[in-house]
């Protein structure tokens, strides 16, 4: 079944008073499943071509007439083999356009035509109108390829016509995944445990780092030295358009014995990494683990992210294909407050009051988790004033708060900065930073003891509530 690639083209109009102008303006996004990328692996092999369709759509530009061209930035690669144009084509959908003109050939003999640089791909009609157009992209086998992990770019431009307004140009990163199936053979990638793909899920795992393991099973005997080696072709990224940086997936491999090692958390990379060396003869393990988890999990937003990792086996000079794994991190809901000590109906104790005392301190440490990714606020309910059990009441003057930063780590916004009376009612204490970001500040409970104070013991009851913005 083939999987539907689609590239957007809007235009955004701004309509303003009497001497105020705002200039049309052209947007372009592509979108992938998701990424901008085109895959084609063997998934998407059928008749000797691994081909993959792509939808254009565009919306109207006001009058304003515009084409669409095709650059080839970086060719398709594998660093000792290239794919040339007798292999990569690109052909049409018949009738899938309507108003404007679609310049790929749509039929013919062969499958398609080459993919070529600055190449004209459609020409809207004079008014610019909203349209739809398809394109199939293909790798044909023959000529005969050689197997191997192939990675290049195009990007897709579009140009207005007779318009002030500057081009938009959107990269699409392509991956040719050719098989060799002697280079599966003698080494395999699998999930372990029996699961279909890398599975990260901290909270369900119970463990804050999330934890996922791939098992490298090597099948047969190498007579020199060999090295596999891992790469992220693409963005690991959410069905709403959040991404995770690279960097916050880490790897390890923890049990190799006999080769060389990535034995460290270690980021992974979108380049070509290298992360098992054979001994120089050939002797390896017969299998080991790669471990993955996550750097940073509570800065990640919620959500449920995708990508996939690509395995390569480097032999004698040749690099094949081992495949590839899906991966997947599900991010679940992370919206909590905790008080010290954790309980958020806490009792403010003082204890044994004397008119004769100084100040009284208490400090409440509050500390929130949270991977909305959108701002917070916490805000303090004093449902009483300070009482005794007697019923003798200290006048609000003589207790007061601040906000304070937990060693100068606090990111959101203090909003009592300086000291205000504790009266009864809602107060708002702090306000996070735009992202949402897990923090951490303290509240400084201060009592001064009035002269005419009476012996006893006075308490007040303090509630504390998170609530997104």
């Amino acid at each position: 079944m083939q999987k539907v690639f689609k590239i957007i083209i809007f235009g955004l109009i701004m309509l303003a008073g009497s001497g105020i102008f705002c200039r049309q303006a052209f947007a372009f996004d592509l979108i992938v499943d998701g990424k901008s990328q085109l895959v084609l692996d063997q998934s998407t092999l059928s008749n000797g071509t691994f081909s993959q369709e792509i939808i254009f759509r565009t919306v109207d530009t006001v009058n304003n007439e515009y084409e669409v061209r095709q650059f080839i930035d970086a060719p398709l690669t594998s660093g000792s083999h290239t794919i040339g144009g007798d292999n990569f084509k690109v052909r049409g959908i018949r009738g899938s356009n309507v108003y404007g003109k679609l310049f790929i050939p749509t039929g013919g003999p062969n499958w398609g035509i080459d993919v070529k640089n600055n190449e004209p791909i459609y020409h809207s009609n004079a008014a610019g109108t909203a349209d739809l157009f398809t394109l199939v992209y293909g790798i044909t086998t023959s000529p005969p390829l050689s197997p191997g992990y192939y990675t290049g770019h195009i990007t897709l431009v579009l140009i207005p016509i007779n318009s002030p307004e500057s081009q938009e140009i959107q990269r699409i990163d392509v991956i040719v995944d050719i098989p060799n199936d002697g280079g599966s053979l003698s080494v395999s990638v699998a999930p372990a445990e029996g699961a279909s793909s890398l599975i990260l899920n901290p909270l369900a795992a119970n463990d804050p780092r999330g934890a996922a393991n791939a098992v490298v099973t090597i099948n047969s005997s190498f007579n020199g030295p060999f090295r596999i080696m891992q790469v992220l072709p693409g963005p690991i990224q959410s069905g709403d358009g959040k991404f995770i940086d690279n960097s916050n997936l880490l790897f390890s491999i923890p049990d190799a014995q006999k080769g060389v090692a990535i034995n460290q958390p270690t980021p992974v990379s979108n380049n070509i990494q290298t992360i098992y060396s054979s001994r120089p003869d050939g002797g390896a393990d017969k299998a080991f683990t790669i471990a993955y988890s996550l750097a940073d999990p509570l800065s990640l937003a919620a959500g449920n992210y995708r990508s996939r990792i690509q395995y390569l086996l480097e032999s004698a000079g040749k690099q094949v294909s081992l495949g590839a794994l899906d991966l997947e991190i599900r991010q679940e809901r992370i919206f909590e407050i905790s008080i010290s000590p954790q309980d958020q109906r806490y009792s403010i104790d003082f204890v044994n009051l004397k008119p004769s005392d100084g100040p009284r301190l208490n400090e409440v440490l509050i500390e929130v988790k949270s991977n909305l990714g959108r701002p917070y606020q916490v805000t303090q309910n004093v449902l009483s004033g300070l009482v005794s059990g007697e019923g003798e009441k200290i006048p609000s003057q003589y207790f007061s708060l601040q906000a304070l930063s937990v060693n100068d780590t606090t990111k959101g916004n203090l909003k009592i900065a300086s000291k205000i009376p504790v009266e009864k009612g809602n107060v708002l204490l702090f306000v996070s930073d735009a992202n949402g970001s897990a923090d951490k500040f303290k509240v400084v409970y201060e009592l001064t003891c009035p002269a005419d104070l009476r012996a006893g013991n006075y308490s007040s009851r303090i509630t504390y509530t998170l609530t997104e913005i």
